[in-house]
């Protein structure tokens, strides 16, 4: 019995001096590994991609919210829809395509023409104009490399589905800006194609 509780009474001097030497260690190491630790989640929480919620062009005065879409309903050959573009003046978020911090393609839509033509002046944009776009604290510039104008109406699906290329999902860090043309109708497609500067 004696020996029994000697035993008991030598653990708990071990799990004592263990705890006291993990707090002492602790107590030393704590600002450090706190501060380190703190610093690595506010990295990782800034490394998190995000959903694009705004989109500034100053060369063409569009300053708009960025809401995300998806396909509409509007079949324009087998298997192949058009993408729905918001029903104001917002910029469409394809949800398919690339978050900010992602590295992706990144494709955003809107009207020229109708519910206040966010992207009337989209085909003015030339080489090297700049666009901010953001979520929260998180912003990217972008530079404009390549503005295309492409027919889309009366044309084959495999024309179609050719001009739609650049708004595929794709690991290419890059921005995909795109909207109908001429400003007095919607026959043709402007697709700005733009790589973050920062």
């Amino acid at each position: 019995m004696a020996q029994m509780e000697n035993s008991t009474r030598m653990r708990q001097v071990r799990l004592v001096a263990a705890a006291a030497a993990i707090s002492a260690a602790l107590s030393v190491f704590a600002p450090a590994t706190s501060t380190a630790s703190v610093g690595i989640q506010l990295q990782a929480a800034q490394a998190q991609p995000v959903i694009p919620t705004r989109i500034v062009i100053e060369r063409i005065g569009v300053d708009a919210t960025i809401e995300p879409v998806g396909p509409s309903n509007k079949l324009i050959g087998k298997g192949a829809v058009e993408w729905a573009a918001p029903k104001n003046r917002n910029v469409g978020w394809h949800d398919y395509s690339g978050r900010l911090g992602e590295g992706a393609n990144i494709v955003l839509n809107g009207h020229n023409n109708i519910y206040g033509g966010v992207f009337r002046k989209l085909y003015t944009l030339r080489e090297g104009d700049q666009i901010r776009v953001s979520a929260g604290d998180v912003e990217r510039v972008y530079a404009v490399v390549e503005v295309r104008r492409v027919l889309e109406r009366g044309q084959p699906i495999a024309v179609r589905m050719k001009n739609a290329e650049p708004i595929q999902p794709m690991k290419d860090d890059r921005l995909t800006v795109v909207s109908c043309w001429p400003e007095t109708g919607n026959s043709h497609r402007i697709i700005v194609i733009a790589r973050p500067l920062s």
